[in-house]
């Protein structure tokens, strides 16, 4: 078939929206899956000659944190920083709309189709967070990116122990490898440093040192994340599944996984 009368894919679905990004970066199509095993070979040999470090990049390890909800950690992995792609135009996503679920004042519940409604309200969101260019800047200082991904479950509220837990591993991190060695704590959705969050009413930051953006916020491909450490570790576990109509009844599949991710620097 010529190149003109090929059928180009509806752009409709999440799926096909990021296969679609990353087919327009360069740097998504750079590396071969051979090139990626050897960078992921290599940077498991560095890191498990740390033993300290090795330790505490264990399933085992974030799951025994006296944390309600560690143990709803499943997975964690190291990846190549370079494998990591951020756009601008994930941070975009955000715009899309979708159908939501709202309580007015009198509790009656209503639908309304627009953009995430976290966008420019909650903390962690876009536009305000930080540009591709600095997101990149910390990326390629970086020789760790060390990605966390939670069991399958239907929680969306109260889910705070997933700051936690992030927070609690890159302590420990930095006591093993030395202050700043973590560069970037991405989590996943809006950031809970603070249990009154100030930056919802325009008033500062109270606590910048703790400040958690996620990782769709920086622009980070989640699925690309996943479905490489699927491909490196061999477990395909790791793979997202995008959901449909997301908090409607009619949401299929029930249950997602959330994920969080560390850059790190070695000594």
């Amino acid at each position: 078939m010529s190149p003109a009368r090929q059928k180009l894919p509806q752009n409709y679905s999440i799926r096909t929206i990021i296969d679609s990004i990353l087919s327009d970066i360069p740097r998504a199509k750079k590396f071969s899956i051979s090139k990626k095993q050897s960078f992921y070979g290599k940077l498991n040999l560095k890191t498990n000659k740390k033993h300290e470090l090795a330790t505490l990049l264990t399933p085992a390890h974030i799951t025994s944190y006296p944390i309600e909800g560690a143990g709803l950690f499943a997975r964690i992995a190291v990846l190549p920083p370079e494998l990591v792609i951020a756009d601008e135009r994930f941070k975009r996503m955000c715009c899309l709309p979708y159908w939501t679920i709202y309580k007015s004042s009198d509790g009656a519940a209503y639908k309304r189709f627009d953009r995430c409604p976290g966008y420019g309200w909650l903390p962690g969101c876009p536009p305000l967070s930080s540009e591709i260019k600095e997101v990149q800047e910390k990326l390629d200082q970086a020789d760790l990116f060390i990605v966390l991904q939670t069991k399958l479950m239907a929680e969306r509220w109260g889910v705070g122990w997933k700051f936690a837990v992030l927070h609690r591993l890159a302590r420990e991190i930095e006591n093993v490898l030395g202050p700043g060695a973590v560069l970037e704590r991405y989590g996943s959705g809006p950031c809970t440093a603070c249990a009154a969050q100030h930056c919802l009413h325009s008033q500062p930051c109270k606590a910048p040192h703790l400040k958690t953006v996620s990782l769709e916020s920086m622009g980070i491909c989640v699925d690309r994340l996943c479905s490489d450490l699927a491909l490196l570790t061999g477990d395909a576990r790791w793979k997202l599944t995008w959901l449909k109509h997301f908090g409607l009844p009619q949401q299929s599949p029930k249950k997602w996984k959330y994920v969080e991710a560390l850059a790190v620097k070695l000594p």
